[in-house]
C-alpha cells in the first residue's frame, strides 16, 4: 500500500470513526505526505486511537505533533474569539467563513490546521479596521487589495473586503456572484457574522477551484468537505443548492469534489451524482495528492500559466502567454488596482504603479519568462484535460 493510499485511509477512519488498520509501507514517506497536506496532527490521532505494531517506530513522535497540532490551534482560536470580540466593541462588522467556521464541523477541531484566519469586513470600514490592527501592534504583511494581511507572534490574519478577488474562469463571473456576499450574511451575535450554510458551501467549493485555478488544492480542502456534509446531511435546502450550481455553471466541478468525498471518505453525496470515468477520476487524485495542500509541490508554475491560456483550446501558445505576462488585460488590472474601476483613465498611474510595485521582483519575473519558453508542452496538455473534465 502507498503512502498516498493509507493516508487517505486515516483520514477517512478519522472522519467515520474507523481504524485504518495496519500499514506496511513507509513511515517516513506517510510522514512527510501528511505534513504536505497538514494533516500530521491528524495522523498522530490515529497512531493514538488505533496503535498498530507497525507504527510504533514513529508513534512518539507523531503522538507529540498531534498534542502540539491541538494545543496551537486552540490557542490560536482562542486568539481569534477574543480579536473578533474586540472588533465587535469598535462596532466594525466581520464576516466569519472558511477554516475557522469549518473546523467546528470536525470530530477535534483543534486538528483542522490553518495558516491564517480570514475574516471579511464591509469595504467602507477599510481604514477604521487598519487602524485598529495596528492599534493593537499588528504588523501589516500584505496589502494586495482587496485582501490585507497582518501579523503578530503566532497570529496571522487575513482581512477582505471582498471574498473572491479573481475569477477561477471565463465562463462564469463569479466576483460578481459573490460580490453579494452580505446578502446571505446571518448574525451570530452583534456585528459578527457567519454565512448561510448553502452559501458557505458554495464558497468553498469556489475557494477549491480558484486554488486549482492557481496550482492545486491538497486533499485538506476536501476533508473540510467532507465535515461540512456529515454535520449537515439532508439539512439544507438542497434544490436550492443545485440551482446555483446550474446558475455558476459549477456542476462538473461538484460533481467531482462530491464524488471524491463520497469514494474516499464515505460521506454519501446529498445530491445525484454523474458517472466519473475511472482514469479521469484516478488522474485527479493523483492530482491532489501529489501537490500538497496548495498544489506547490512539484508544480510547475509555468505549465500551470500555460494551461490557463485558452483552457477550452487544444492551442498552447507560449508566446501568447507571455505577452499576458506582460502585459495584462485591463480587467485584471482592475482587480488589483480597485482604484481603476469607473476610472480607466487612471491606467496609466496604474501601470506606472505596477512597474514600481514589480521592481524588487524583476528578477523573479525574467526567470518565469525563461520557465515558460522552456515548459513540456506534453505536461501542459495533460493538465488541460484534467481542467477541461473538471469544468474550468
Amino acid at each position: 500500500m502507498t503512502a498516498s493510499e493509507y493516508l487517505l485511509r486515516v483520514l477517512r477512519g478519522f472522519v467515520l470513526g474507523e481504524d485504518p488498520g495496519p500499514f506496511d509501507g513507509s513511515w517516513q514517506e506517510l510522514v512527510k505526505l501528511s505534513a504536505m497536506h497538514s494533516v500530521t496532527g491528524i495522523l498522530g490521532h490515529s497512531v493514538m486511537t488505533y496503535p498498530h505494531p507497525d507504527s510504533e517506530p514513529v508513534a512518539q513522535s507523531l503522538r507529540r505533533q498531534c498534542m502540539q497540532t491541538m494545543l496551537l490551534f486552540s490557542r490560536r482560536g482562542a486568539d481569534m474569539d477574543a480579536l473578533s470580540q474586540a472588533l465587535a466593541a469598535e462596532g466594525i462588522d466581520h464576516l466569519l467563513f472558511k477554516g475557522y467556521v469549518v473546523r467546528d464541523y470536525y470530530t477535534i477541531p483543534e486538528l483542522r490546521t490553518f495558516g491564517d484566519v480570514d475574516f471579511l469586513i464591509r469595504p467602507e470600514d477599510r481604514q477604521r479596521c487598519d487602524a485598529f490592527m495596528k492599534a493593537r501592534a499588528f504588523a501589516p504583511k500584505t496589502d494586495w487589495e482587496p485582501v490585507y494581511s497582518y501579523i503578530k507572534g503566532s497570529e496571522y490574519y487575513e482581512i477582505h473586503s471582498h471574498v473572491l478577488e479573481t475569477d477561477i474562469s471565463e465562463r462564469t463571473d463569479y466576483r460578481a456572484y459573490f460580490s453579494k456576499v452580505w446578502d446571505y450574511a446571518v448574525p451570530r451575535s452583534e456585528h459578527v457574522y457567519v454565512l448561510k450554510e448553502e452559501y458557505h458551501l458554495l464558497y468553498l467549493l469556489t475557494h477549491i477551484a480558484k486554488h486549482i485555478h492557481g496550482s492545486g488544492a491538497g486533499i485538506r480542502m476536501y476533508l473540510d468537505i467532507a465535515f461540512f456534509l456529515k454535520h449537515f446531511g439532508a439539512s439544507l435546502d438542497w434544490d436550492w443548492f443545485r440551482d446555483q450550481l446550474e446558475e455558476l455553471r459549477f456542476d462538473a466541478f461538484t460533481n467531482m469534489v462530491f464524488t471524491l468525498v463520497q469514494r474516499e471518505f464515505g460521506v454519501a453525496s446529498p445530491i445525484p451524482l454523474r458517472p466519473v470515468e475511472e482514469p479521469v477520476y484516478l488522474d485527479f487524485l493523483d492530482f491532489t495528492m501529489s501537490g500538497g495542500t496548495f498544489g506547490y509541490f512539484g508544480r510547475d508554475s509555468a505549465v500551470i500559466q500555460l494551461k490557463n491560456q485558452d483552457i477550452d483550446s487544444e492551442e498552447i501558445s507560449k508566446g501568447k502567454t507571455l505577452l499576458r505576462r506582460i502585459f495584462p488585460p485591463v480587467s485584471r488590472l482592475e482587480r488589483r488596482y480597485t482604484y481603476l474601476q469607473d476610472h480607466r483613465w487612471l491606467l496609466p498611474v496604474a501601470w506606472v504603479h505596477r512597474v514600481v510595485k514589480n521592481r524588487a521582483i524583476f528578477g523573479q519575473r525574467v526567470q518565469e519568462m525563461q520557465d515558460i519558453v522552456s515548459a513540456d508542452t506534453e505536461e501542459v496538455r495533460k493538465l488541460k484535460t484534467i481542467y477541461q473534465e473538471l469544468g474550468l
